[in-house]
């Protein structure tokens, strides 16, 4: 049975960030998996050295290990995750990546292939998050975590404009359910090759049908003749458009309402 380990780091166990994680596992559960919410506050949670025993921050670790996702939910406090989360995460470097032994770089070790979702809310109006982005620095950092460990995300959900809300609004609490049913469905679907060599054809065809465009707009003024100079000139279009669609699609769009 699939273990998911939800993680809330708010003290607050009835807020709307605890309404988002509960209704996440709720998903997770409908779906056949067993899964746990630990509430960070209950913890005291202290840095030690990476080679000394921490009774506490080994009894968490264990139950990260044993899990096949984990579940992140925060607020966002001043463009940030909480204070509970960040002291959480630094506590658990040591745990969830290796040092390597030349230059301390961190690399994927007991949590690599692991999946993670993680969540947050904010007081911003959603037309300003969709905007300005005031939830992105919590995913950053959250997320940049996971991926130094060699996780994989399975997805992720915000809600916005949360000053004075009191309940998770039924359609968000019906996207978090939907979010924890696909935990197992990525568990089950390791393999993206086949996705990956799609999404690469087409931005190869893409890219190669507006250079063309492109090439024949510029033939209409500047005199690009023979077959060097028009190899020249698709190859310096062809690069500068492929590169700022790998761009797009490299840097990690996070969600904003």
């Amino acid at each position: 049975m699939t273990k998911v380990l939800g993680i809330l780091g708010t003290s607050n166990k009835f807020g709307i960030t605890a309404q988002m994680l509960q209704a996440v596992l709720a998903g997770a559960t409908s779906d056949g998996c067993d899964v746990e919410m630990i509430c960070l506050a209950d913890y005291p949670l202290e840095m030690n050295p990476s080679k000394e025993h921490n009774q506490i921050l080994d009894q968490l670790h264990h139950k990260m290990l044993a899990s096949e996702c984990l579940i992140f939910a925060t607020p966002t406090y001043w463009k940030d995750v909480s204070g509970l989360m960040k002291q959480f995460l630094d506590c658990m470097r040591s745990r969830m990546v290796r040092f390597g032994k030349k230059d301390g770089e961190m690399l994927p070790d007991l949590y690599a292939k692991k999946k993670y979702i993680l969540l947050t809310n904010s007081y911003t109006k959603t037309l300003e998050n969709c905007v300005t982005g005031v939830t992105d620095s919590t995913f950053i950092v959250m997320d940049r975590v996971c991926t130094t460990a060699g996780m994989e995300l399975v997805g992720e959900a915000v809600t916005t404009n949360t000053f004075a809300m009191k309940e998770l609004p039924d359609w968000k609490h019906a996207e978090c359910v939907k979010l924890g049913k696909k935990i197992q469905i990525s568990i089950e679907k390791r393999d993206f090759t086949v996705k990956r060599y799609i999404q690469l054809f087409f931005m190869l065809a893409f890219s190669t049908l507006i250079t063309m465009g492109i090439q024949s707009l510029l033939e209409n003024w500047l005199p690009i003749t023979g077959f060097w100079g028009n190899y020249v000139t698709f190859v310096l279009i062809f690069f500068i458009l492929l590169s700022v669609v790998l761009h797009y699609f490299s840097v990690k769009k996070h969600k904003r309402n």
